[in-house]
């Protein structure tokens, strides 16, 4: 740990050795282990790899803030996150590092400006309604698959405004999970490599994509046909040209952005609302008081309402859908007492920090009335990060909170639910995904 002779002082932590005899641990259950060691390292702590490189994990709000924020420059995503990620994904902006990452930023940006974000909500609301006259009734009823279907049919619709064959919106509802799936195993389970030149999984993977990206390509083909102006995400980056040449984005790299788009606009809001139903379901004040705030308002108001956004905010809070996100250091820094050399991986464990009793008061309590108080506003903002933090701030962050306000608005409207008992499992991929949501759903009385 002394390149060109130089000393670091590290956090205590794990030795090569220590990992290796973790690992399993680790693999099997990632959050309840990282959560440990949280609580036996105070916050922070190192993990040193076989290849003599480092990981510092930690829930450290200074920390998180500072690689995130106030040193950024000094730090891209980690290679598994941008280069294994972007084979199967695409090059988008989300998988993206340096200057190719701010231009194709810049170039997606203005699709998601407050106003055209609400030149959305019609689509928004109206892909809800029709999806939730669908939704099943009665006891003990799955609700990730349904509700992840939902968020798919509003991301879909948001970007190319047309209306795609049940079989392809399906197909390509599902191949991007089993592509996510693939991808997260490869990352924990790095020997399932040696087999690929007798199974081909990767092969197969990449087939998948390609898939889907020719589905893509045809929708771009045909839009570049329609003389038509469409009010979507999809005319946006048509119409978007780079700075320096006016060239518009080659269709390759346009693929890439949708790519990107339609994983983070629906993966990460689909795992919210589930975790949200399954917060809301036993808390029936929460809900009366959520129903008495929609007597005096419409669905549009909702995404502006106080206690929506903080229902919303306190279920990101105990299930962030990026539950950690890797920086790696791309010159020899330091934090507080702590040094390290390039190439350290500094990993943010959101998860940990949103639960941490130094910041939170009953930490492990579905309490949204903690949003509203006014003393803590500026505490939250240091210590709450539903959608990261810095430049590279999730993009669709006020296109998500709209589409989780109108769909907790109408949904709550149509139906009653009530827990079974049944606690979801915790699978943190990507995103945090619940496994089954099982929830007892009955259809409200006609409203008057």
């Amino acid at each position: 740990m002394n390149p060109a002779n130089k000393t670091y002082h590290l956090p205590a932590g794990y030795t090569a050795l220590q990992s290796i005899l973790r690992s399993y641990r680790f693999l099997k259950d990632p959050i309840k282990f990282v959560s440990r060691s949280m609580n036996k390292f105070s916050g922070t702590y190192s993990v040193v790899t076989l290849k003599k490189h480092s990981l510092i994990l930690t829930q450290d709000p200074a920390f998180i803030n500072y690689v995130l924020k106030e040193n950024h420059t000094n730090y891209h995503k980690s290679e598994i996150t941008a280069e294994r990620a972007a084979k199967y994904f695409g090059k988008g902006f989300l998988f993206s590092n340096g200057e190719d990452w701010l231009t194709h930023r810049r170039l997606v940006q203005p699709g998601f400006h407050r106003e055209k974000i609400q030149a959305l909500y019609g689509i928004i609301i109206d892909t809800i309604h029709r999806s939730l006259a669908e939704f099943p009734t009665g006891e003990k009823i799955d609700m990730y698959p349904l509700v992840y279907q939902v968020a798919f049919n509003i991301v879909i619709n948001s970007l190319f405004t047309i209306r795609l064959a049940q079989e392809t919106m399906s197909e390509l509802s599902r191949t991007f999970s089993e592509i996510q799936d693939f991808y997260i195993r490869e990352i924990n389970k790095p020997l399932q490599r040696f087999f690929y030149p007798i199974n081909h999984a990767d092969r197969i993977t990449l087939k998948k994509s390609a898939k889907m990206r020719a589905i893509i390509k045809g929708i771009i083909e045909e839009r570049q046909s329609n003389k038509a102006s469409f009010n979507d995400l999809l005319d946006i980056l048509l119409n978007t040209r780079y700075e320096d040449t006016g060239l518009p984005i080659p269709e390759e790299r346009l693929i890439d952005q949708i790519m990107i788009l339609i994983f983070a606009g629906h993966e990460t809001v689909a795992n919210t609302l589930s975790w949200l139903l399954y917060l809301l379901a036993p808390e029936t004040k929460v809900m009366e008081k959520l129903r008495a705030s929609m007597a005096t308002m419409n669905i549009h108001d909702s995404v502006k309402d106080e206690y929506f956004t903080a229902v919303i905010n306190e279920g990101m809070r105990l299930y962030p859908a990026a539950w950690m996100t890797d920086r790696v250091a791309l010159k020899d820094d330091r934090f507080g007492e702590y040094s390290f050399p390039k190439g350290t991986v500094i990993l943010s464990f959101f998860y940990g920090l949103h639960r941490d009793k130094e910041y939170w008061n009953e930490e492990s309590t579905f309490n949204p009335e903690r949003f509203l108080s006014e003393n803590s506003k500026e505490k939250r903002s240091k210590n709450f990060f539903p959608f990261g933090a810095g430049p590279r701030l999730c993009i669709g962050n006020n296109f998500a909170m709209a589409e989780m306000s109108f769909f907790l608005y109408a949904f709550l409207k149509e139906f009653q639910i009530s827990p079974t008992g049944q606690v979801p499992e915790m699978k943190p991929l990507i995103t945090l995904r619940p496994g089954k949501v099982i929830l007892n759903v009955t259809k409200r009385p006609p409203h008057r």
